[in-house]
């Protein structure tokens, strides 16, 4: 509204563009047009009763000081600039919030995570001395694993909440890409794995197999994801120099897009030269920046952009609206910075992490399995050999399917936990989904290097 303003048009065509801003606000608007039309309200009347009823904090304040302003005769574009500056300095505000949540619950996430692994890594030491009691142990493995999907659950609910990118269908080719080898190759990937998995193929193999499947989507989306952030960056500095080029130069933006030296903004160079092209073919200028943010692959340019272009056409000093969309793209990109430091400490703690509590788990499988087989070959073959024994060992009355089962549990748990570390890291990271891969494919290949690697290591550990 303040870049619209910007523009000098009148009350009522100001009102009749918000109400149709793809924005849930967009709705009190509506509202106030409505009791304008219908109602025979003036402006300032049907901003105060729209605000009264607003469910919507910030909605209520907003309108109720806008017909305050309308009343007194204070120009709207100064209120609204004004307001602009002041809901920009909250929306920074709660982001940190959010962000110093995030921060703790990722520390809380990490702790959870470890204790889980530590109450089944003891669970499955003391049934070196006690009897197996499989019921207790699966009941604590169900309760860990939900602890540890509570905590990633916990992140992604105290994470901010932003739309980075926009949909694959009609975004830029590499997330179209990523999303197409997705499809391809994941279905065909698991399917295997399961095969796999029922031909007593080595776990370890099947789990680095699946890391290998998914690493090819994992780095088509990383790409794609940090080619949007570029583009983000770079988007600011595109909206000041296009706006101050047409101004200074008295020529419209189209004219103004050939003029500017494009070799500012690397990454967005493709799609600005794609986008003066249509506009010089003639097609409605209006679909040309509207595909121009959604091949970018960038929510943020997309939602901005139709700003920009409709506060020009409507008037507005190319200049001022450039400086005003500028402002908010680049708060934001800073903020989004922040959370990324955040979120690649936080990958880099999840996958060290996984690496530990998978070897762990399977060292002490390992460790139990040789053990067994000791007790086996030590035991006397004779039961009644065992009567005068002042002490008898769980182990020695481990039978194969107690060993079946702590295999089976120590791979849940390790495959879970990697599942749980993927996820919590996506929400903590909130950019292009598909990323989840490159997480699985870390952590599944990391499960799968300790599956591969410590039983040998136990095994000549044992032996010397």
């Amino acid at each position: 509204m303040s870049a619209m303003a910007a523009s000098g048009i009148t009350r009522n065509k100001l009102f009749e563009i918000s109400a149709g801003a793809r924005s849930p606000a967009a709705m009190y608007f509506e509202a106030v047009n409505t009791l304008v039309a219908e109602m025979r309200f003036d402006y300032p009347d049907a901003c105060r009763m729209i605000g009264s009823q607003a469910k919507s904090d910030n909605m209520r304040s907003f309108l109720l000081r806008l017909s305050d302003a309308l009343r007194s005769g204070e120009p709207i574009g100064d209120f609204l600039t004004r307001e602009a500056g002041v809901l920009g300095e909250d929306y920074q505000s709660r982001y940190d919030r959010d962000m110093e949540s995030m921060k703790q619950w990722t520390n809380a996430f990490s702790s959870i995570v470890i204790s889980v692994a530590l109450i089944v890594i003891i669970q499955m030491i003391s049934s070196m001395i006690y009897s197996l009691n499989t019921a207790m142990m699966t009941g604590l493995i169900a309760t860990g694993v939900v602890m540890a999907g509570f905590g990633s659950w916990i992140i992604y609910r105290s994470a901010p909440k932003e739309k980075m990118v926009v949909s694959a269908k009609l975004g830029s080719p590499d997330q179209k890409r990523a999303m197409k080898l997705f499809k391809m190759i994941v279905p065909v990937a698991v399917a295997l794995a399961v095969i796999a998995y029922l031909i007593n193929l080595p776990m370890g193999m099947i789990l680095i197999g699946l890391g290998v499947a998914f690493t090819p989507i994992g780095l088509a989306s990383f790409v794609s994801d940090r080619t949007t952030v570029k583009k983000d960056s770079e988007f600011s500095t595109f909206l000041r120099s296009s706006g101050g080029m047409a101004t200074a130069s008295g020529t419209t933006i189209k004219q103004a897009l050939t003029r500017i030296d494009l070799t500012s903004f690397p990454t967005l160079e493709p799609d600005i030269r794609r986008l003066s092209a249509r506009l010089g073919a003639g097609v409605d200028p209006e679909v040309c920046w509207t595909r121009f943010g959604q091949e970018t692959g960038s929510a943020l340019i997309s939602e901005v952009v139709g700003i920009f272009y409709g506060a020009i056409r409507t008037g507005g000093d190319p200049e001022r609206v450039g400086f005003v969309c500028s402002l908010f793209t680049s708060r934001t990109t800073q903020l989004r910075a922040k959370r990324r430091l955040t979120a690649g400490t936080f990958m880099g703690l999840t996958s060290v992490m996984q690496a530990v509590v998978a070897g762990i788990m399977v060292f002490v499988l390992s460790i139990i399995n040789n053990f067994a087989l000791m007790m086996d070959t030590l035991m006397p073959a004779d039961p009644d050999a065992m009567q005068g024994q002042q002490m008898q060992f769980a182990m020695a009355q481990f039978n194969p399917g107690d060993l079946a089962f702590l295999q089976l549990i120590t791979i849940v748990m390790v495959i879970l936990l990697a599942l749980v570390g993927a996820f919590a890291i996506i929400a903590a990271d909130g950019g292009y989904r598909l990323k989840v891969c490159f997480f699985l494919a870390v952590t599944m290949f990391i499960s799968g290097i300790s599956f591969v690697l410590v039983p040998p290591l136990v095994a000549g550990i044992l032996k010397m």
